[in-house]
């Protein structure tokens, strides 16, 4: 089941996008769980944990871009599509990484088709369970949990939300199976989860959790383009 949470301190416009979500599961037939958040604290201390979140920039207590950038120094990933009568800071959005934006008062189609998105990417990460195999045997792990892949020799290091585990591998095999779900080399060593990526210097990626990633030469052209492809522009 989908999980979508609803941010936004105007009782009338969190239920006019629950109305527009209603309308979308039920011609698609998708079940979807909806949760109201009043403002971004409650959604915060709520555990943000939802699939999608419809967020409005423009609160009184917490506004909606600090209530974005609070979720991605959590290192939470979930898809982001800002909804507000302030369409000059939306735009801002690629800074929390956020997939879209749609501007108040929202019409039906235009939603449909940035919630489909939505839709899709998540859908993909709720079914990216991978089997790796480590020492303590065979283990299955959620690709929009980990952040980063490390190889030292033939020993996979694995980076996630939760800490890190060890599994036995090549680069080259853990790459062919971990690029179809987003990920790119930023060098020889490192695997990077793209959703993860915090900021990009010259020659170093940051990601979730403060790491900071050596980024060689040979490696930016496709490690940019493949960051610019995952973040839909």
């Amino acid at each position: 089941m989908l999980r979508v949470a609803v941010v936004d301190d105007e009782a009338s416009a969190r239920s006019e996008l629950v109305a527009l979500i209603t309308r979308f599961s039920s011609e698609n037939g998708m079940q979807v769980a909806v949760a109201e958040y009043a403002d971004g604290t409650e959604f915060l201390v709520a555990g943000a944990a939802e699939d999608i979140v419809l967020l409005d920039i423009d609160m009184a207590e917490v506004s909606g871009m600090d209530v974005a950038r609070l979720l991605r120094k959590a290192g939470i990933a979930s898809e982001i599509i800002f909804v507000t009568n302030m369409a000059q800071y939306a735009i801002k959005g690629y800074e929390v990484r956020a997939l879209d934006f749609v501007v108040k008062p929202v019409r039906y189609a235009s939603f449909a088709i940035k919630f489909r998105r939505a839709v899709d990417i998540a859908a993909r990460k709720n079914n990216s369970r991978i089997p790796v195999e480590t020492r303590e045997g065979l283990r299955y792990v959620d690709t929009s949990e980990i952040i980063y892949i490390e190889v030292k020799g033939h020993k996979l290091i694995f980076h996630g939300r939760r800490g890190t585990f060890e599994a036995w591998g090549t680069m080259k095999a853990v790459s062919t199976v971990f690029e179809p779900f987003g990920f790119a080399l930023c060098n020889a060593c490192y695997l990077v989860n793209l959703a993860c990526v915090v900021n990009v210097a010259q020659d170093t990626v940051t990601v979730d959790g403060g790491d900071e990633l050596k980024m060689s030469r040979g490696r930016k052209r496709g490690f940019m383009d493949a960051l610019t492809h995952s973040n839909g522009v």
